[in-house]
Formats: structure tokens, C-alpha cells, sequence
């Protein structure tokens, strides 16, 4: 159960230390006065989602703090999964850090044991610990999927759903893959057969890496063979004719040789004409060499030719700027036409992990259809049972139930219907029920559902909504009686109701020197006598209504 919450620079909280008691709790206060600031600060607590603006002082953190007494809720297992040290009591924390310069609101953080946790966690832990049931819940009882989710709480099921839920998205997930790689046969089939066409084509060149650069220089060596070979026979014949270069530098060499023998410095100019000589007489040789070997084939030309025609014709068809791109789209064509070629096996393997999947998820859904089934008669006569508790003793509730496909929370649909009088038949919630039925209406199935899924502690806000008289005064005595099993904290208007709780606090509005403060204090006997006359007279507290007071916390 809660047993303590503190809050510091909370909307119109500065700071509040406040001990939470066992049993029914009771919390009224002028309306605007701030009650529900509480409500809020405890779903932060427990993992809600934290706006922008909540800092009472934005240049000073924001702290909400929980303290529950978890003991007997084995959460030793959360623990050693989250990696948090179990402790008793537990100590939930929420913090948003002061806004950067320029930032519209400060990072908000979570802890459990003074130890980091992610949101998800400390909401996951929340709802472990306590129902809060805010005044926007009673208006959900017309949505189907809610009310299915109070015959899966009654019937104590919902982590089965949740699995379910889970194993029916995996499905679902497979399910979208079979069609999407079905959709992509069916579009490969008619650009298979061109992709192929394609692919031959390029195959049948048999390109090869570097041949286009090698064919355009042997192509233009073979159009000009006669211009080289007689370059290269000139070049030949200026080295070594008869009044060639070599002969000159042969009488140079003589004339230098016997100079060198007078001045040891002309040696060296004799010694770069024997290096000259001999790199000329190597040119002249290679270049010999080259005219002989030099062929004048016309048709080898053409032959080269037309292969390079081959090569720029498919660039072309291709839209690519050379041979090495041609091999890269040969490279894509076989992978392409390699993925469109395992499709169908894709296929198979899908259709079997699909079908496989589905069966699962069908029996999933019929189990858990058959559980809701067999739970909906007793939660609906459950549901009855308090309903005349709470003065409708004509009431009819019962379930519409009807199945389909299995969807994301199976394959049932229910509606719940609702008489509270005994000569017009049961019709849907939203039709026939009165804002003061339809709060006894969600108070009773809240107090089944926290009956069953073990909550220690329920809160409501305001579940009073549309009762009074003798209708409070029993919705009054059903919260102390879910009392006795866990601990209630109720929200209320309603002196009836506050009579009936065992602790009770009162909530204050003060302005300070222009500064709106929200006070909760603990009340005594004498003062809680107070609070509850002004409940019965408005702000005028006459005798009569001290004397009323006093009655009803005879009962208390």
C-alpha cells in the first residue's frame, strides 16, 4: 500500500510531505482547491507522461515522491529483471530537471530505490501497485474494447492477452510479409522474362574487364600501321645511316678521347657520349624491331572494329558511360534475377510459417474466448450484486458477446447492457445509463477487478459523480468494505462518503502575497466534524449540521 508522498514544486504544491494510513482514505476540498493535483502527482509517480509547465518554480527541480510498502506483492522478480535492488518499503521517484536557457521544459527522470529505471518500467511497476481511476474512465465504459478488458481482468487472464497480443503481431507481422513478397512476384514476373533477355545478351558478349581501353589502342595502332612503320624505319635509319647520328658521334668520341688524355676534365664529356651512343643504338635497334613486327591486316581492323562496336552499342542501350559499368549491371541483372528466382521458395517458407502461426493464434483466441465466456455470467451477476448494493435493485447487467476473426485482443467483441429498471429490457451502457449509474456502474466493476487481480490499493477521483443521498451514503459503505482488503482512497463531494473513512484530508487553497499555495493537512475528530458540516451546509456551519456531522461518523 502507499504510505507516504512527497512533493516539491509541484504546480501549486511548494512542498508536502504526506503519510498515507491503511484502510479508506478520504480526500475533500473546496472545488479548484487542488485535489486533483494529487491525482496527477501520483500518476507521475507511477510512470505518466510529464508536461511541460508542471514546475511550480521552473528554475527548481520538480520532485514527486512514493514510498509503498510492497511486502507480500513478490516483486522480487521485477527487481532482478529491471536490475533494481528490491527494498522495503520501495521508493518511487520522478524528477524533472530545471529547463535549459532557451528550452521550454527540463528532462524528466525515474527511479525505483534511488536506482535509474525507463519510463515503461515505472509504469509497468505502477500498475502492479495501484488502480487510479480519474473521472475521463467512467466514460470509457462505452468503448468495447475497455469492457473487454474488464471481463479479462475479472476473469484473470490479462497476461495471457497480453502474450496473446503479442504471438497475434508476430503473425500479423508474417502475414504482411507473405503478401508483400507476393506482390513482388507477381510484378517479377513481367519484368522476369526481359531481365533475362538482357542478361544473355551482355553474357553472350562476354566482356571483360580493361578490354574496351585495350581494343581502342590496338584499333588505332592497326588504322595507322603504315605512318608508325615508317616512322619508326626513319627513325632507324637518322640513328644509324651512313651519315647517321651514330657515325657523327663516333668521330665526337675519337676527337674527345685523346683531349681527355691533355685535360682529365673533357673525360667526362666523353664518358656521357659513350652513354648517348649507346642509348641511341637502342633506339635504333627497338625501333627496328617494332617496324618489322608491324602488320598491316585490314581485316584484324575490322574485327577489332566491330567488336568495339558491340561494346559502345550496349553502353548506349544501357545508358552507361563504359565497359566497367556494363560488368556492374551484369553483376545487378544476376543478383536481380537470383532474388526473383528464390521468390517462390521465399514463398513456400512464408505460406508454411504464416499457417503455422495462424493456428496458434487461432487456439490462442479460442482459449482465451472460451476463459472470457465463462467469466462474463459471474462478473455480470457480480456486477448486479453490488449494483443493488448501491440502489438499483432492479438492475439487469449482462454481456452482448459475439466472435470474428482473431484480432489484436482476440476473437471476441462484447458490449456490455444495462437496465436499471425491471420493465425495460437491457440496452448498451451509453443508451440507457444516467451519469450517477453509469459511476456506481464502473465503481462496481472496479472493485471486482482490483478484487481479482490483487491491487493493494485502489484510488478514485471523484467516483461520486451524479449519487447523493442514500445512493452516497451506499456507495459510502461499499468503498469501506473494499477497504477491509486493500487500501481506498477516494476523491469526494460527498459527506456520506467522507463519513464512511477511516482517515480523512482536507485540501486548501491559500494566496500569500499574490502566490496561489495548495495545503493538504490530516484532520482530527473535532476538525474532520468541521469539514463534514461544511459538507452538508456550504460555507455557513450551522448546528444542525455539526449535530449531522456527528451521526454520520458514528458509523465511521
Amino acid at each position: 500500500m502507499l504510505k507516504r508522498l512527497s512533493i516539491s514544486n509541484y504546480l501549486l504544491i511548494d512542498r508536502l510531505e504526506l503519510d498515507l494510513s491503511g484502510g479508506f482514505t478520504a480526500i475533500t476540498g473546496e472545488t479548484g482547491s487542488g485535489k486533483s493535483i494529487l491525482i496527477g502527482a501520483l500518476g507521475l509517480a507511477m510512470g505518466d507522461r510529464a508536461d511541460a509547465g508542471m514546475a511550480r518554480d521552473t528554475s527548481q527541480r520538480c520532485v514527486i515522491e512514493l514510498e509503498v510498502d510492497v511486502k507480500g506483492l513478490g516483486l522480487a522478480t521485477w527487481c532482478e529483471t529491471a536490475g533494481v535492488p528490491y527494498e522495503e518499503p520501495f521508493i518511487l521517484r520522478r524528477q524533472v530537471d530545471p529547463a535549459t536557457a532557451g528550452g521550454p521544459g527540463g528532462r524528466s527522470r525515474a527511479f525505483v530505490n534511488d536506482t535509474p529505471v525507463r519510463l515503461e518500467q515505472l509504469r509497468e511497476l505502477g500498475e502492479r501497485l495501484v488502480h487510479v481511476h480519474s473521472q475521463h474512465h467512467t466514460l470509457l465504459l462505452h468503448d468495447p474494447r475497455f469492457q473487454l478488458g474488464l471481463v479479462d481482468h475479472a476473469a484473470g487472464h490479462a497476461k495471457v492477452v497480453a502474450a496473446y497480443r503479442k504471438d497475434h503481431n508476430a503473425w500479423r507481422a508474417v502475414a504482411e510479409e507473405l503478401r508483400r513478397v507476393r506482390e513482388e512476384e507477381e510484378r517479377s514476373r513481367a519484368e522476369q522474362d526481359y531481365l533475362r533477355f538482357q542478361l544473355d545478351e551482355l553474357d553472350q558478349a562476354a566482356l571483360r574487364e580493361g578490354e574496351q581501353e585495350e581494343l581502342e589502342q590496338a584499333l588505332q595502332r592497326a588504322e595507322h600501321a603504315g605512318e608508325i612503320r615508317q616512322g619508326l624505319e626513319a627513325t632507324e635509319m637518322v640513328i644509324n645511316g651512313d651519315r647517321g647520328m651514330v657515325g657523327g658521334l663516333a668521330v665526337l668520341r675519337q676527337q674527345l678521347a685523346r683531349m681527355a688524355r691533355h685535360d682529365a676534365t673533357v673525360q667526362e664529356l666523353h664518358d656521357r657520349l659513350n652513354t648517348v651512343s649507346i642509348e641511341l643504338k637502342d633506339v635504333a635497334e627497338e625501333a627496328a624491331r617494332r617496324a618489322a613486327g608491324m602488320q598491316l591486316d585490314p581485316r584484324e581492323a575490322e574485327r577489332m572494329r566491330e567488336r568495339l562496336d558491340v561494346i559502345i552499342r550496349l553502353q548506349q542501350k544501357h545508358r552507361v558511360k563504359d565497359a566497367a559499368a556494363l560488368l556492374e549491371l551484369i553483376t545487378s541483372l544476376r543478383e536481380r534475377t537470383h532474388h526473383m528466382a528464390t521468390l517462390s521458395d521465399r514463398i513456400a517458407a512464408l505460406e508454411a510459417q504464416e499457417a503455422v502461426m495462424r493456428q496458434h493464434v487461432v487456439a490462442e483466441a479460442d482459449r482465451i474466448s472460451a476463459a472470457r465466456q465463462k467469466a462474463m455470467p459471474g462478473l455480470a451477476l457480480e456486477v448486479e450484486v453490488m449494483l443493488k448494493k448501491l440502489g438499483m435493485p432492479h438492475n439487469r447487467f449482462l454481456f452482448d458477446h459475439r466472435t470474428a476473426e482473431p484480432g489484436p485482443d482476440g476473437m471476441d467483441a462484447v458490449r456490455a447492457l444495462f437496465s436499471a429498471n425491471k420493465d425495460r429490457a437491457p440496452e448498451p451502457l451509453d443508451k440507457v445509463a444516467s451519469g450517477g449509474e453509469l459511476s456506481r456502474v464502473m465503481l462496481a466493476l472496479i472493485g471486482l477487478s482490483a478484487e481479482s487481480l490483487g491491487l493493494p490499493t485502489v484510488v478514485f477521483d471523484e467516483i461520486d459523480t451524479g449519487v447523493s443521498g442514500e445512493v452516497a451514503d451506499r456507495v459510502g459503505e461499499l468503498l469501506r468494505q473494499m477497504a477491509q482488503r486493500r487500501q481506498v482512497i477516494a476523491i469526494t463531494h460527498l459527506p456520506q462518503i467522507a463519513s464512511k473513512a477511516k482517515a480523512h484530508l482536507l485540501v486548501s487553497k491559500n494566496a500569500e502575497a499574490d502566490r496561489v499555495r495548495t495545503a493538504i493537512d490530516t484532520l482530527d475528530s473535532e476538525r474532520r466534524v468541521q469539514a463534514i458540516a461544511r459538507m452538508l451546509s456550504g460555507r455557513r456551519t450551522t448546528a444542525a449540521a455539526l449535530e449531522q456531522a456527528r451521526e454520520l461518523l458514528k458509523g465511521a
